[in-house]
């Protein structure tokens, strides 16, 4: 009888059979949130945590009701292994997560549905949009610091975006424009600039729905310096990225008021949310999670 090893593709392959089988279900007291809609965050490749918190807080203290969820989708827990053979498990997930997302609008026919993601996460966040079901639509989708290749089709996934595209890039992403190039965007091509350095330019156009935000210094005083992650930081979703995604944007008081750029402490901190990650007010649930395999 001969035995066969397991490649690593082989590993994530089976690992991929194993764990998306089935459709995400939502934690115990989220329902009412789903009344006022869903936003999706998708971390990087790894799924390390950068921004699961920030993104929470951030879309809570600008006022947003609905249900927050933090889709992992890494099957290995390694960025070099997730940008690179774990490609197909990008891909899969993807799919999955629009299932999920086309039968959460048949339960709440009208409501809102925007995904946030960062770095590889920002392909399974396209490859969601591309197969959604009609009439299901996202609403809004934001990427950061994208690892998909800048001249990428977008024209299948645009089909099922009913409001816009926010590609927020800096030519300073030292890891878009280091370890990324070497390894290969997220969906597959070598030594190419990746949307998170340059924008998002498909080949076929956009039909005016893609917003390409450049890093300026301005940023800064939100905490987004250019680099990979930190456009996850809460005062930049505060102040930023939350504008995209409620349809009534208040206006807020500076977060940053100190000239070294260190938050005015006298801020006062809205109803529902904790000054510490540790403890959120029972007013808003903690970030549900969904993984691989739930």
């Amino acid at each position: 009888m001969a035995v066969r090893s397991l490649t690593g593709a082989g590993v994530l392959c089976c690992l991929l059979v194993a764990g998306c089988g089935t459709q995400s279900r939502s934690a115990p007291g989220v329902e009412r949130f789903d009344a006022h809609g869903r936003t999706y965050y998708i971390d990087g490749a790894g799924n390390w945590g950068f921004g699961v918190t920030d993104i929470q807080q951030g879309l809570r203290r600008a006022g947003y009701k609905g249900n927050i969820i933090n889709y992992r989708w890494s099957p290995t827990f390694t960025p070099a292994l997730d940008q690179t053979v774990g490609r197909a498990a990008a891909r899969s997930r993807g799919r999955q997560l629009a299932r999920e997302i086309t039968a959460y609008l048949r339960e709440y026919p009208g409501n809102k549905v925007n995904i946030i993601a960062l770095s590889a996460g920002t392909g399974v966040a396209v490859w969601a949009c591309e197969n959604l079901e009609p009439p299901a639509e996202v609403n809004c989708l934001i990427l950061l610091g994208s690892s998909l290749w800048a001249h990428y089709d977008m024209s299948k996934a645009l089909a099922n975006i009913s409001g816009g595209v926010w590609v927020y890039y800096s030519p300073h992403d030292q890891v878009l424009s280091g370890p990324v190039k070497a390894l290969g965007t997220i969906d597959g091509r070598i030594i190419a600039d990746s949307a998170g350095l340059i924008g998002l330019h498909p080949p076929c156009g956009d039909g005016g729905k893609i917003h390409n935000i450049g890093w300026s210094p301005k940023w800064e005083r939100y905490g987004w310096s250019g680099s990979h992650t930190d456009a996850t930081s809460e005062p930049f979703v505060r102040q930023e990225l939350a504008r995209h995604i409620l349809s009534e944007f208040p206006e807020l008081p500076e977060l940053l008021d100190e000239p070294d750029g260190q938050p005015d402490e006298s801020d006062e901190t809205p109803d529902g949310i904790a000054d510490t990650d540790e403890t959120l007010s029972n007013e808003w649930p903690t970030v549900q999670t969904l993984a691989v395999g739930e």
